[in-house]
């Protein structure tokens, strides 16, 4: 008898292994919860907000988080008024954060207040952020918090209002004293608000620098902030005779030519030369085309955007219209005879792009096409084009690691399946087919970001297809987040990027899929050309 017990055991315990799975996505009816929320279908979601199971109810709130449909607030205005768990209730306040519509402040005020629960109080408090306008900034002057919960909702919350451009003295120097009173989280929250302030506001620049017990390098601040014309040049003839000429790398060559000396009267000959020939780079011909543009006279300029739009090329395309929209709100009296010109440029060249691949340039081009009189430009909504794998999902155990093997050393990194499923998958499968292999290292920003896995090396690049933003959770990005790169919501393709220390103004805006837990001393010292030799999942 105890022989047969002992052997219905074993069955039942295997049972129970498989049926809990190596993910959350065992259970059928969360896949059909992230499923509607990956295909953004709303109506076929609300009647998940009061499912029976609690992590149902969950997800289904969460699910706003990445849909962002204003049609959604009235209902998760019943999740934060009737839901009797508290998780239901943080989920709804962080969906309605993520809307970012002024419509949801009149439900987060009065949901504060009723609401018991410190954590989903200081949820409530950065949604506040994320939906408000001038006029909330009155109240977080009018409020104080001596609980350390309530205290870094409130930090959170300026913080989110800042970057919509609604700042107040009153709030500036109550962040100032975050940054000396002890609270690490509180205190980058206020590094942050005050990077970005200072941007626009020399005296802040100055009043932040006498503080000593800050966590951002003020140094790096001071480079970032520092006008082109202070760096250090190179001489145009060393440059070419000494360094340029010789050199095979295009991303050392990429350097050199942003680090020349502008007043040389050779240097718009030779970067002409560099972005017409077909034959150098994409990282080297975008450096140089870029250059040309901000150093040109105005009267010569507007023949090379228009070459630029021409081209074919995706990212001299996007660099042109840079330019372009920089005409608003007058335009110069040289760029006249060109007008006609480029407009008609832009719609032709927008009509040739391949979507979703070229996304980034459609957008560019269709934003200049409005400035130059052409029609309105109209957000860019991008089809539905790679539903999740749930078979492939179901594979992935939480946590399951990854290996970026560089020629500086290995980064290894945990992935969140069970935050974002769709995100991961198509990053594994990736990882499986061998597409990071060789790639670089495009683009590194000191104290901020590595990002690599360019298919043309210089940014602009990716495969024919889009992946749904996944921000239906409450990862942030604190130091060493492996995030996807992308040119809006639901744009997401191959590239990635890790931080180099928090970076809290890209939450809820781009994808995270995974966190570095070893190897953050070799991310530290990765450089822009640097080589990803192999990506591989670890057993």
């Amino acid at each position: 008898m105890q022989k047969y017990f002992f052997i219905s055991l074993i069955a039942l315990t295997a049972c129970s292994t498989n049926e809990e799975g190596l993910n959350q996505f065992s259970d059928e009816k969360l896949i059909t919860i992230y499923t509607l929320q990956d295909q953004r279908n709303t109506e076929a979601l609300l009647p998940f907000l009061k499912a029976k199971k609690l992590n149902h109810r969950v997800a289904a709130n969460l699910a706003f988080a990445s849909i962002q449909d204003t049609l959604a607030i009235p209902y998760l205005n019943q999740t934060l008024q009737i839901d009797q768990d508290e998780l239901p209730r943080r989920a709804a306040a962080y969906a309605l954060g993520q809307i970012r519509h002024p419509k949801a402040l009149a439900i987060l005020r009065p949901a504060f207040d009723a609401e018991f629960s410190k954590i989903n109080q200081r949820y409530i408090l950065e949604a506040i952020g994320k939906c408000g306008n001038d006029e909330t900034t009155s109240l977080f002057e009018k409020v104080s918090y001596t609980d350390s919960t309530l205290a870094i909702g409130w930090a959170y919350g300026t913080f989110r209002l800042s970057l919509k451009g609604h700042t107040t003295p009153q709030l500036t120097e109550r962040m100032f004293e975050l940054l000396e009173n002890g609270n690490i989280e509180e205190q980058n929250v206020a590094n942050h608000y005050f990077f970005r302030l200072a941007r626009r506001d020399s005296a802040i620049l100055e009043q932040y620098k006498s503080i000593s017990s800050i966590n951002l390098n003020v140094i790096e601040m001071q480079e970032t902030l520092k006008p082109k014309n202070e760096e250090r040049r190179w001489s145009f003839e060393d440059l070419w005779y000494k360094e340029y000429t010789p050199q095979t790398n295009p991303y050392a060559k990429s350097q050199l030519i942003n680090a020349i000396d502008i007043s040389s009267p050779k240097l718009i000959p030779f970067l002409i030369e560099e972005y017409l020939d077909t034959t150098n780079h994409y990282i080297v011909r975008n450096t140089a085309y870029e250059l040309l543009l901000n150093e040109i006279s105005e009267e010569k300029k507007w023949m090379h955007v228009l070459n630029g739009i021409n081209s074919g090329d995706m990212a001299l395309q996007s660099l042109a219209c840079y330019k372009i929209h920089q005409l608003k709100p007058k335009y110069p009296p040289t760029f006249s005879t060109y007008k006609p010109q480029l407009l008609a440029a832009c719609q032709k060249a927008q009509a040739r792009l391949t979507l979703p691949l070229q996304s980034e340039p459609y957008i560019d081009l269709g934003k200049a096409i409005e400035v130059l009189g052409g029609t309105p430009y109209e957000k860019y909504i991008p089809e539905f084009t790679k539903p999740i794998d749930w078979e492939y999902v179901k594979t992935i155990k939480q946590g399951q690691q990854i290996k970026i093997n560089t020629n500086k050393g290995d980064i290894v990194l945990e992935t969140f399946v069970n935050d974002a499923p769709g995100t991961v998958a198509n990053i594994l499968q990736l990882i499986d087919s061998g597409f990071y292999n060789n790639k670089f290292f495009h683009r590194v920003v000191p104290e901020f970001v590595i990002q690599g896995g360019c298919p043309r090396g210089d940014g602009w690049g990716g495969l024919n297809w889009n992946q749904r933003s996944e921000f239906s959770n409450y990862q942030t990005y604190s130091e060493g987040t492996a995030g996807v790169a992308s040119a809006g919501k639901d744009t997401e393709g191959v590239q990635f990027f890790i931080t180099h220390c928090p970076a809290p103004h890209l939450d809820g805006r781009y994808s995270i899929f995974a966190r570095v837990v070893e190897g953050m001393d070799v991310a530290n010292t990765i450089e822009v050309g640097d080589k990803i030799r192999e990506i591989t999942q670890l057993k």
